[in-house]
């Protein structure tokens, strides 16, 4: 039997522990794990987004790609292509929401409420749209508590009887999860990484992953790994319903 192929096996599973010491995590006040996420979040205007996506829920395992356009306050616009070809366009403001399908020659709208019904935790529009450009709801600090978890300093605060949990990382000062707790025990998740500088605003998050109850049956989880992101820039906002577009509820 040979010794020196079993042993090299051995280390590298055991990522030869003995040699390595991991760096005790860093000591970080109250103070500074709140400014590192006062820090995080962007006061934007605009937004644009291009991206890779996944989306597995119980009903439907799909890829594609996706643009996001957003104007705060105001509208928040999709594209989505499957294979090159625009599949859909998703269209939101304060009120309703619509949907085009392309492939289907349909369309689909309703009250911002429904989506609320769909992915079973409560949120309103300025939450959808600080949710896709990756900002999250800042604590407050009368109403936090304070922890650490393995690598993390963890902040949890509560905000119109959300419960919300920021696990940041000891190391970076970098978010790095999320999980929000709604009234009625519903949980949802987010996982930020692949934070890159962007050239006046900071670092920003290029990879995120969420997931969240999906029509009371199962979870839901959206993969965004962005290519490109550009904050600040407006951009053109076209929707329209082709005429011959069936309206399907």
């Amino acid at each position: 039997m040979r010794l020196l192929p079993i042993l090299i096996v051995f280390c590298l599973f055991h990522s030869c522990a003995t040699s390595k010491k991991v760096k005790p995590l860093p000591d970080r006040s109250h103070a500074d794990v709140i400014q590192s996420l006062l820090k995080r979040n962007i006061d934007f205007q605009w937004f644009y987004g291009k991206m890779s996506t996944s989306l597995e829920s119980p009903e439907e395992n799909v890829s594609g790609s996706m643009v996001v356009r957003m104007k705060k306050d105001s509208v928040l616009w999709v594209a989505i292509k499957k294979f090159g070809i625009e599949a859909a366009r998703l269209l939101v403001d304060k009120d309703k929401y619509t949907i085009i399908y392309r492939l289907e020659s349909a369309y689909q709208s309703g009250s911002i409420s429904k989506i609320n019904d769909l992915i079973a935790v409560t949120a309103d529009f300025e939450d959808l749209q600080q949710l896709m450009f990756g900002n999250v709801i800042l604590p407050e600090d009368s109403q936090t508590t304070f922890s650490k978890d393995s690598i993390y300093y963890v902040v949890q605060t509560k905000v119109d009887g959300i419960i919300l949990d920021y696990y940041v990382n000891g190391y970076t000062l970098e978010l790095e999860k999320m999980q929000m707790t709604d009234k009625m025990n519903r949980v949802a998740h987010a996982e930020y990484g692949d934070y890159r500088e962007l050239a006046g605003f900071g670092k920003v998050s290029y990879d995120r992953t969420f997931s969240f109850p999906y029509n009371d049956v199962g979870t839901a989880t959206i993969n965004m790994k962005f290519s490109e992101i550009e904050i600040n820039v407006p951009k053109e906002i076209k929707f329209s319903i082709p005429e011959h577009y069936e309206k399907i509820n």
